[in-house]
């Protein structure tokens, strides 16, 4: 053999040895050189074929190690390290299932997505050896959060796998259905297949309450009180509830009129092991509703979302009543609003220290009905409890109102975060278009004028997106004949300040609208529900709010 291709193949053993003591880069490198050298041995016809067989034993033995290395790293967490040794393997092996999706999984946990997108399809075009990896590409596919492939792949795993799906392979599909209609389908039937997978998953395993309390949140959003009653039964049977467990299991006592529950759980929000309540730790005691406040100064502070103080305001009469004084921290857009009103409460912003505020008790906003035991019976606040600031109202009539024709106000959403359970596009309020002697005020701030092109004849007025605060908010609505809205903070404003209102509900809804059967809302007397057929058939609510509409511009004719 010839002396320089013996000295080449000795160099065999440098790259092994880097790689044996887990020194990759240089072991990568060393190769690299290595193989390259080989390269130009076979140009030579002689020793063409002895560099050929090296070349195939090395990349062999290379890979071997290589990957060993990678998927250590890739077992550790180390992602950077697991990336570059199997960047090193794919130069020379594609085909190694599990090799890829760790690949995968690296470039995910290093945010390199589009390059983890591209190895999650070339795994899908390897050989299958095994059933299990149908389930692994699914897998990948909803980490990636593609569920539209990764239900095609769990489902071909399911239909190979009969009968001997687990508990746990149900609720996992049951997830993918769930993320399947929540992030992309908005498809009613997708909600009812998870649920179903849930109810299979908690059947087979009724102890365990994580696929109990699955079947329960699918129940809900399938509006299917049956089922979510089992489910709940089952988890409260079992007993070992977290304080999600509690939170949602109140909202599914208000949303079916289980009053106690309601009261007993709802407070749970706040410790929450996932998106807990937010709310500053105070230094004075919560008052409960049994201590005697008739010498104490209560301090309600707001919380959650604008619509829910505009509700909450509602209960200042009654707290009046039992405390000797009342101030109610509100969030600094709500404060111009209400800080002078009539209700003898002593109303500031969320800006102030609350360190330096006067108080002996304190309550979360949304505790007071909770605490005051409140059902049916009594928790309506009625209308008309706000009141805008008259010159301002004056103002607003003069510069945007100066029409003899019926004037609606518009919400279409109610953050710019979004609920794609609530929120409805432009385009579905176009059969407003159509009505004879209106004029349309959108209520939305953050919707710019160009939104409403779709609008051919009627011009939809903006005013709104120039607004600071919401007194200047309700001095504009004060001047319209009707909102029609969405479900969002301006719904509880318009309840608040007595105006005729229609509000629009998908066809599963909010825990808190607990019936959407009557002329109101019950919580709010100036607001009438109008709720669709089916699943985000946003038409069939929106035509029946249109057909009352005409009748309210017949009668102001």
């Amino acid at each position: 053999m010839n002396k320089d291709l013996l000295a080449l193949k000795l160099n065999r053993a440098v790259w092994v040895s880097f790689l044996e003591k887990e020194e990759y880069e240089k072991g990568i490198n060393f190769f690299d050189t290595y193989i390259s050298g080989l390269d130009e041995i076979k140009k030579i016809p002689a020793y063409k074929k002895i560099a050929e067989e090296e070349t195939n034993i090395s990349i062999i033995l290379f890979s071997t190690k290589i990957n060993v290395i990678a998927e250590k790293y890739f077992n550790e967490g180390r992602w950077a390290d697991a990336a570059i040794c199997y960047t090193a393997y794919f130069k020379y092996k594609t085909d190694n299932f599990y090799a890829i999706k760790n690949f995968a999984d690296c470039l995910g946990n290093l945010g390199q997505n589009d390059l983890k997108t591209e190895l999650i399809s070339l795994m899908e075009n390897t050989e299958i050896t095994e059933f299990s990896q149908y389930k692994t590409i699914a897998e990948s596919y909803a980490n990636d959060h593609n569920y539209t492939k990764a239900i095609e792949y769990i489902n071909k795993y399911f239909g190979l796998m009969q009968p001997d799906i687990t508990a746990y392979e149900y609720n996992l599909r049951g997830c993918y259905y769930n993320c399947l209609f929540s992030d992309i389908t908005q498809n009613i039937e997708d909600a009812y297949k998870s649920m179903e997978d849930f109810e299979k998953a908690s059947d087979m395993e009724p102890k365990q309450n994580l696929y109990a309390k699955n079947a329960t949140i699918m129940a809900g959003k399938c509006e299917d009180s049956q089922i979510g009653r089992k489910y709940w039964d089952r988890i409260l049977e079992n007993g070992g509830l977290t304080n999600d467990d509690k939170y949602d299991y109140a909202a599914y006592c208000l949303k079916h009129e289980v009053f106690d529950g309601w009261h007993e759980y709802f407070d749970s929000r706040f410790d929450k092991e996932n998106n807990a309540t937010q709310f500053p730790k105070l230094s004075k005691p919560k008052w409960n509703g049994k201590k005697d406040l008739s010498k104490s100064t209560l301090l309600v502070r707001c919380e959650q979302g604008f619509g829910d103080t505009f509700l909450m305001y509602g209960y200042m009469p009654r707290l009046t009543k039992l405390a000797k004084h009342v101030i109610f921290v509100v969030q600094n857009a709500i404060y111009p609003l209400l800080k002078n009103n009539d209700m003898g409460v002593e109303v500031l912003p969320e800006s102030e220290d609350i360190n330096k505020i006067k108080y002996d008790y304190y309550i979360p906003s949304m505790s007071v009905p909770i605490v005051l035991k409140m059902t049916r019976e009594n928790l309506s606040v009625g209308e008309g409890y706000i009141k805008a600031d008259k010159n301002l109202v004056k103002e607003y009539k003069e510069k945007y109102f100066n029409n003899d024709k019926f004037k609606i106000g518009l919400s279409f959403s109610g953050s710019t975060i979004g609920n794609k359970t609530r929120d409805i596009k432009v385009e579905n309020m176009l059969p407003l278009d159509e009505l004879e002697n209106v004029e349309l005020y959108s209520l939305t701030r953050d919707m710019p004028e160009e939104s409403f092109e779709c609008f051919k004849k009627h011009k939809v007025d903006t005013a709104v997106s120039t607004f600071n605060d919401f007194s200047q908010t309700a001095a504009y609505m004060e001047n319209l004949d009707l909102v029609l809205t969405a479900d969002n903070c301006i719904l509880n404003l318009a309840g608040a300040l007595g105006k005729k209102t229609f509000a629009l509900f998908n066809w599963s809804y909010e825990f808190r609208w607990f019936d959407l059967s009557g002329d109101n809302v019950v919580w709010l007397t100036s607001v009438k529900p109008f709720k669709n057929d089916s699943y985000n058939d946003w038409a069939s609510s929106i035509n029946k709010a249109v057909k009352e509409i005409k009748k309210l511009i017949k009668k102001e004719k």
